[in-house]
């Protein structure tokens, strides 16, 4: 049992550092093109792609989108016919972009409030890895003013401060019961905050050629009074005491190039790859406000790797009004065989995507896309907990987002 509880306090915010945490709907224009473009779309939305490029607008914009995410994951115990399908729900990551200076001018500014890192995921209380973990929901909300400067006619620089509010709900079961029969469990839920940044440069030739080079930093979110909640038998509320825990859970920078070229008047191709240091991730540690001789400050290794992601896609302008757009990716996970977990049971992955933007006149124009994400087959073997088997994981992920420009 005392194996097993650890493993409950060490699981929680996994699924933040996991490919399948990522959320990439920043723009869904970027999201029709399987999420490149970063070179390609001069808008508000640049703020978190491109921040080089904002200073190339030549108006000022809101932009709000959502979308929804739809993760559905199956998986089926060593030695087993039974499958175990993760319960259906929607977790909605959101982008608000709002940019303002003089038109046609040297400099812009603007502010971007979006998720991208989150989930959720619900295997509920019946199947083999019920020890391992029932439900997870987590978010990550950057907070990014920004600031942009066009230092030549085709030169952009811009960078801007990160602000993350996180959190984190998990529950899970532990393998004892009350007279009643009502089974024991235990859930963790606490919110954190952290700083980093990001910073871009963009280089374009008229109608010819545009590259985008982008960094952002990690951020470090520290979890300070995040509450421990169990549900025991009286004979264990010793041992199961309701306290509070202290951790740092390090989501990754990235660097990304994007590269984009016309090949015909209304058709621009645009790729983009991406570096993301995951390697930070090493070990995730608890510090508890009480201890029991079960319940201790927890240290557990993950020595995550680092991870690659391309991505390439066409942007076609069928008339004024109308623009279409289609995408393919692939992308290398940075979580070993020992480490995947039910919170984001991770492998390499391809995607595919469509989307579309409709001016509707000068000032307004709405954007939709959708993507799928294939997880690939993997059978893995818990280091933490033994739990052995084969997940198979797809992602869906339509959304909508609405502009208005002036």
């Amino acid at each position: 049992m005392k194996r097993l509880l650890l493993g409950l306090m060490l699981a929680s915010p996994s699924l933040l550092w996991a490919q399948g945490s990522q959320v990439n709907t920043q723009s869904q224009k970027a999201v029709g093109m399987a999420g490149a473009g970063s070179a390609l779309f001069i808008d508000e939305a640049s703020i978190f792609y491109s921040p080089g490029a904002l200073s190339k607008m030549d108006h000022n914009a809101v932009s709000v989108g959502a979308s929804g995410v739809m993760y559905r994951s199956a998986f089926r115990e060593l030695n087993s016919n039974d499958v175990h399908n993760t319960r259906f729900q929607v977790t909605p990551p959101f982008s608000v972009f709002a940019t303002f200076g003089p038109n046609n001018s040297w400099w812009k500014a603007g502010i971007g409030v979006y998720t991208p890192f989150g989930g959720a995921v619900d295997w509920g209380d019946a199947w083999p890895g019920r020890y391992e973990l029932n439900r997870l929901a987590l978010r990550a909300i950057y907070i990014q003013p920004t600031v942009s400067f066009r230092l030549t006619e085709n030169f952009g620089i811009g960078g801007g401060f990160v602000y993350n509010v996180g959190s984190v709900d998990l529950s899970r079961s532990i393998p004892t019961s009350a007279a009643n029969g009502q089974p024991a469990s235990g859930e963790l839920t606490g919110t954190g905050t952290g700083i980093g940044f990001n910073v871009g440069v963009h280089y374009h030739l008229e109608n010819e050629f545009a590259l985008s080079l982008s960094y952002r930093s990690k951020v470090v979110t520290k979890v300070n009074g995040g509450e421990a909640q169990f549900t025991v038998p009286s004979a264990l509320q010793s041992s199961f005491p309701n306290t509070t825990f202290d951790a740092e859970l390090p989501l990754p920078a990235s660097f990304n190039l994007g590269l984009t070229f016309p090949v015909g008047e209304r058709v621009d191709i645009a790729a983009d790859a991406t570096f993301i240091g995951y390697d930070i991730y090493k070990e995730l540690v608890f510090d508890y406000a009480d201890n029991t001789p079960v319940l201790s400050d927890t240290r557990q290794p993950k020595n995550y790797e680092n991870a690659f992601s391309g991505k390439v896609g066409v942007n076609y302008k069928t008339s004024d009004h109308l623009t279409l757009r289609a995408g393919a990716g692939y992308v290398f996970t940075p979580v070993r065989g020992e480490f995947v977990s039910p919170e984001t049971p991770d492998n390499n992955r391809v995607m595919g995507s469509l989307g579309f933007t409709y001016d509707i006149n000068d000032r307004w124009d709405i954007t939709g896309a959708y993507v799928l994400q294939h997880v690939l087959e993997r059978t893995v073997t818990s280091a933490a907990t033994g739990l052995s088997g084969t997940y198979k994981t797809n992602i869906h992920a339509p959304g909508i987002s609405l502009t208005y420009k002036w």
